[in-house]
């Protein structure tokens, strides 16, 4: 069998998926951010029976938004894959990036959007968040156009901010506890103020996108507002929005 991988690099974790070549996702493995590829990529392969003795990768596809990772990564793949793309704003793919700096755009943010373009379509306009330690909000025009996006810092760095900069506030984390609307301690204040807080700028920048808009949300906290129940607008949730959009590159290719 011909295997595909995609590899997302983010700031605290290795996150790996395998395929086969028909687009079907075969299995997945994550690190934290002290392990590199060729780890991620055993177990994948053991997971699906085979190992990185008699099987090659055919085709690769690669993110990261860690630059002093970029090297020991690649360096980690290229005996165990074939052709490696590394995702940037020159890679060939089907979106059109209108961005002043286009050299600058996250890796993750142009995999994102390519992700949402391939569970929702181009239809309509599409917001594309990824909710992780940063939380960004992408506009893609149903033009299949990056029009631009926004970051801001997500629930647990705010958590974590308010605990480091302030005397008095606590170590508090996200998923601890209720998030009422108005907190009755200083825990639920700090949680519901986090929590809510990304879920009203979600709403504002699903508003910003236009009449019928689609919210495409992946990322590890997006899990959080849903079950908090406090997301009021059409969206699409996809943990692997982010492989998805890495492995569209490889169909975009063939």
């Amino acid at each position: 069998m011909q295997y595909k991988l995609t590899i997302d690099r983010g700031n605290t974790a290795l996150k790996a998926a395998l395929w086969d070549g028909k687009g079907a996702l075969l299995a997945t493995a994550k690190g934290d951010e002290s392990v590199r590829p060729s780890e991620l990529i055993a177990q994948l392969l053991h997971k699906v029976g085979a190992t990185p003795d008699t099987t090659t990768i055919d085709s690769a596809v690669y993110c990261s938004v860690v630059d002093t990772d970029r090297a020991d990564d690649l360096a980690s793949m290229k005996p165990l894959c074939g052709k490696i793309i590394d995702l940037n704003s020159d890679t060939q793919m089907p979106l059109t990036i209108s961005y002043h700096t286009p050299r600058t755009l996250g890796a993750d943010r142009i995999a994102a959007a390519l992700g949402a373009l391939a569970v929702a379509g181009d239809s309509r306009p599409l917001l594309v968040s990824d909710l992780g330690t940063a939380v960004t909000y992408d506009f893609v025009a149903p033009s299949r156009v990056y029009v631009g996006g926004n970051i801001a810092p997500g629930i647990d760095l705010r958590l974590r901010a308010l605990a480091a900069f302030t005397d008095a506030l606590p170590a508090v984390a996200s998923d601890g506890g209720d998030t009422p609307t108005w907190g009755k301690t200083t825990a639920e204040a700090m949680r519901s103020g986090a929590v809510r807080g990304v879920a009203a700028e979600l709403e504002y920048y699903h508003r910003a996108a236009g009449d019928g808009a689609l919210a495409v949300l992946t990322g590890g906290s997006a899990q959080l507002l849903i079950q908090q129940n406090i997301i009021n607008f059409d969206y699409i949730h996809d943990p692997y929005l982010v492989h998805k959009g890495l492995y569209s590159i490889i169909q975009n290719e063939n």
